[in-house]
């Protein structure tokens, strides 16, 4: 089965990973408005969909759950009154769901193509942090102290502070990473900043050997 873990975070919120295999079928876990609209799409966008809607069930159980969005761009599940963030990458799907409060989650697959673009999206004073943060290249892969993770964890903290203030349309580097906790661990949070109000957030993260992942709730 490609469900890799469901975990509650709190009393009311809830964290899936979803994993793409070829036994998902959109026919079988999407309800017949999504599927209609989806069935003709490419198969990329045909597992994504099937993949976030297969968390979903597991997650909440089958409903006919229906997933819509704002102009902003933010989810929405259709007369639930959840809250919910969604999240897709080579491979894995990711939900956050809470009955309570605003959500955001972000994955990314590790790779060494962040490591291309670490000047377009981070802050002068964010890349001079990172240095700081990376090990000799010596340190095994799976300490998860290399380089890509750690530009995959300002990368995704980024995306999941853009996601929860999505009616702020933020820029990249309107986000400022201020520290990042254990940042050589599995594990660890993340202390972020809306540059264009100020507000402070702790984003909490995960990595394993395939992906980061990052979350607010």
């Amino acid at each position: 089965m490609p469900l890799l873990y469901i975990e509650r975070i709190d009393k009311r919120t809830q964290l899936g990973i979803w994993q793409f295999d070829d036994r998902t079928h959109i026919e079988d876990v999407c309800p017949p408005e999504v599927y209609n609209k989806i069935k003709t799409m490419c198969n990329n966008r045909q597992k994504e969909t099937a993949a976030v809607y297969a968390l979903l069930n597991e997650m909440l159980g089958r409903g006919g759950w229906t997933i819509d969005h704002e102009d902003s761009g933010r989810p929405i599940l259709r007369d639930s009154g959840l809250e919910i963030g969604i999240s897709h990458t080579n491979n894995y799907a990711s939900l956050i769901i809470s009955e309570s409060k605003r959500v955001a989650v972000d994955i990314e697959h590790v790779s060494d193509r962040i490591c291309k673009i670490e000047e377009k999206f981070m802050r002068s004073d964010e890349l001079e942090y990172s240095h700081t943060l990376i090990k000799p290249a010596n340190i095994p892969d799976n300490n998860h102290t290399n380089k890509a993770c750690i530009l995959l964890l300002f990368w995704c903290a980024k995306e999941t502070m853009y996601k929860f203030y999505s009616d702020n349309h933020l820029a990249l580097h309107d986000i400022k990473i201020e520290q990042i906790e254990e940042a050589n661990s599995n594990n660890g949070s993340i202390r972020c900043c809306n540059m264009q109000n100020g507000d402070k957030k702790t984003i909490f993260y995960r990595i394993d050997k395939n992906t980061v992942l990052t979350y607010l709730a």
